[in-house]
């Protein structure tokens, strides 16, 4: 069987930039990092796996028009853009719209605890949602070894689905549009897709493909699905 043509930026192979306040592993080119195999992929810009100190602050400029995706793995974050305050936890995942020069603050609520969280960004040249309508509920609890869909709305470019699994359980993501692009990133855990063994912070992009078939390879396995 054919593989579908796709490219895997393996875990040990990001960027890597480190301070006392944050741990960031970045799976494309961003600030300091640079390599000729890390460009972007198509609209897809930033995949960064960031961790940030108990009770710290960071900031985010950002570089181009874009949509910002929050997605919390351990711990929640506050988020600051323009006067306005958000608060995301597990379970939940924000977007925001972010101009070219706009600088985000991200700080970590708990004093004791260091949080760990997903940040994609998507180049765009329409807004078409506030903030406010842009904050997406799930719940693994409830809908094991699926894929949920979690951010779908037809004013945005892109759709955001994730899934709980346990060992050797399957699923079929089916693309919305045979002209999108798919990108993949295993949160936790082992998965064999289209063919490829991934480990945990492993990520995927395919094209050309209608649908994607995967399966866990360890209990508790976690994938975050990016289609766009």
């Amino acid at each position: 069987m054919a593989l579908t043509p796709g490219q895997i930026f393996l875990a040990d192979q990001r960027g890597f930039d480190e301070t006392a306040i944050f741990r960031r592993y970045s799976t494309f080119n961003f600030e300091k990092y640079y390599s000729e195999h890390r460009a972007p992929y198509g609209d897809l810009f930033l995949c960064n796996d960031e961790s940030i100190a108990g009770g710290k602050l960071n900031f985010f400029l950002s570089k181009q028009d874009s949509y910002q995706i929050f997605f919390p793995i351990t711990g929640g974050i506050d988020l600051v853009q323009g006067g306005n305050e958000f608060s995301i936890d597990t379970g939940q995942v924000q977007v925001l719209n972010l101009g070219k020069g706009e600088v985000l603050e991200i700080s970590n609520p708990y004093a004791n605890s260091v949080v760990n969280y997903i940040q994609l960004g998507i180049n765009t040249d329409m807004f078409l949602l506030r903030a406010r309508d842009m904050l997406f509920n799930f719940d693994f609890e409830k809908n094991p070894n699926q894929l949920i869909q979690i951010v779908s709305h037809p004013k945005l470019p892109f759709k955001l689905s994730a899934g709980i699994f346990a060992g050797r359980e399957e699923a079929i993501y089916s693309m919305q549009n045979n002209q999108s692009k798919f990108f993949c990133i295993v949160i936790d855990g082992a998965f064999e897709i289209e063919g490829r063994l991934m480990h945990a912070r492993d990520s995927l992009s395919l094209w050309d493909t209608e649908q994607v078939e995967l399966e866990a390879l360890s209990n508790n396995a976690i994938i975050l699905i990016l289609e766009f």
